[in-house]
């Protein structure tokens, strides 16, 4: 497939590949900044790394290798049409395809595991093992067929990049719905795992809530399952130009593990956020209690001052009376 003149293809000689690189700039720094800054809370507490975060890693390390065939595929055609990508700029395009999908899988199952080891540590219920239990055998054997399917889409698998071999491949719309349905279930039931076990802690309503809220968040991965599903099926009756019509789907491919790695951080900052938090409410109550001397100083008001509590005494005051040992440690 040579290249083509724009008169000959009628083509316009744009492209989308600002797209691509917007999309993986914003996955690369998301997901490296929630694993950092899950790392540095656990630092605060003085804790090592638990299997959990182990597992958060390597979905880390999956992400940066799909971040890399992001870019190979960006340097043979993707964005581009398919009539001004040269033939073995193609055949590395494709053979990149089909590496990318074993690395979305095996990120998007230890996103879940990590997920699911956590809640193994801090829920130690005899219900919530067996659950967990359950639960990640399915996502591990989910990635197990995922990866055997990948690597047997077409037969001979080399037919992927040679398409004039003899031999035949499956119907791409049946491979991506057998691939994201059970991707999506498992998400929904992950998502709904720990709620009956946190409104039954003794904590709280407040902190029910605001545990609630850190896991619901992991709703936003759910959404974004379904939406690259429906990329997906859409570029599989898109036609061709497949350079230029797989962008959508390798933009999910690439935001969606990116947002389960920072859903699957955000409840183990809690440390970090509650300094981030007091520090914050010092400076204002410093300046506030600044303000008040100035005004004071101004009036010539020198003979008492106020016995006003400051906000970092309040929130100091209320963090000891919910005591931290009632709460599951993140």
């Amino acid at each position: 497939m040579s290249i083509i003149s724009q008169s000959k293809t009628g083509y316009d000689h744009d492209n989308l590949r600002h797209v691509v690189i917007t999309s993986t700039c914003f996955a690369f720094i998301l997901s490296t900044t929630a694993v950092g800054f899950r790392i540095i809370s656990r630092k605060i507490n003085g804790n090592g790394l638990y299997l959990d975060d182990l597992l958060i890693i390597s979905a880390l390390i999956f992400e940066y290798g799909i971040t890399i065939a992001g870019i190979v595929l960006l340097y043979n055609g993707l964005g581009t049409h398919i009539a001004y990508v040269k033939p073995e700029q193609l055949v590395v395009y494709l053979k990149t395809l089909f590496t990318g999908s074993i690395l979305y899988t095996c990120c998007i199952a230890s996103v879940k595991l990590s997920i699911l080891m956590l809640y193994r540590r801090i829920f130690p219920t005899k219900q919530m093992k067996i659950g967990v239990n359950i639960v990640s055998m399915i996502v591990i054997l989910w990635a197990a067929c995922g990866i055997l399917t990948g690597c047997f889409t077409c037969i001979p698998t080399e037919k992927l990049w040679y398409p004039e071999l003899p031999g035949g491949c499956m119907d791409l719309s049946k491979f991506y719905y057998g691939l994201q349905v059970p991707n999506i279930a498992t998400d929904a039931i992950i998502l709904f795992m720990p709620m009956h076990v946190v409104w039954g802690l003794p904590i709280s309503r407040t902190q029910k809530f605001g545990l609630s809220a850190i896991f619901i968040l992991g709703f936003l991965t759910l959404v974004f399952d379904i939406v690259r599903l429906v990329a997906l099926i859409d570029l599989s009756t898109a036609g061709n130009d497949i350079t230029y019509n797989q962008v959508n789907s390798s933009v999910w491919t690439c935001i969606e593990p990116a947002v389960g790695i920072v859903a699957a951080c955000l409840s183990n900052m809690r440390p970090l956020f509650k300094i981030v938090h007091t520090k914050l409410w010092s400076r204002i109550g410093s300046t506030a209690g600044s303000s008040q001397q100035e005004i004071i100083s101004a009036n010539g008001e020198k003979g008492w001052t106020r016995n006003t509590p400051s906000l970092t005494n309040t929130i100091n005051d209320t963090t000891h009376s919910e005591s931290p040992a009632r709460s599951p440690s993140v």
